[in-house]
């Protein structure tokens, strides 16, 4: 992979690290009942799979490959053992989340996207570990 894509990995992940701790640290029911704390965590998480999915693209021109949607991009990393099945199952799951909070299709269900943002939260750390790890296995 060249250096120039491994830098932009790089900053991403600082970008996905920083907003994991973020809703970690921030993460309550209080949330449920203060709007400006609620829609600054579906901010961050917003911006955590951005970024995730960002990496996926990242890693997978890295690996001379045409980065395609997010999904396929999450399969594909799946698939070269960058990331696990599981993994990679949740974070299409987290890239959905994120997809709801930024349409709100169907409207919102704030009690179900504070339950699925403290599961994923968790899952985000795995992805950003497994991968940190496969980059340090390839260099």
């Amino acid at each position: 992979m060249n250096e120039k894509i491994e830098e932009r990995i790089m900053e991403k992940m600082e970008i996905l690290i920083d907003r994991i701790e973020f809703i970690n640290e921030n993460i309550s029911d209080e949330m449920m009942e203060n709007r400006i704390l609620k829609k600054a965590l579906y901010k961050e998480f917003q911006e955590a799979i951005e970024a995730m999915t960002d990496i996926c693209a990242l890693i997978r021109r890295g690996l001379n490959s045409s980065a395609k949607d997010d999904y396929t991009n999450i399969d594909f990393l799946v698939e070269k053992k960058v990331i696990g099945s599981k993994t990679g199952k949740k974070m299409k799951e987290a890239n959905g989340l994120r997809n709801r909070l930024i349409h709100e299709y169907d409207g919102l269900n704030d009690m179900l996207a504070y339950e699925s943002m403290k599961e994923l939260v968790n899952h985000l750390k795995s992805f950003s570990q497994e991968v940190l790890k496969w980059m340090k296995k390839e260099s």
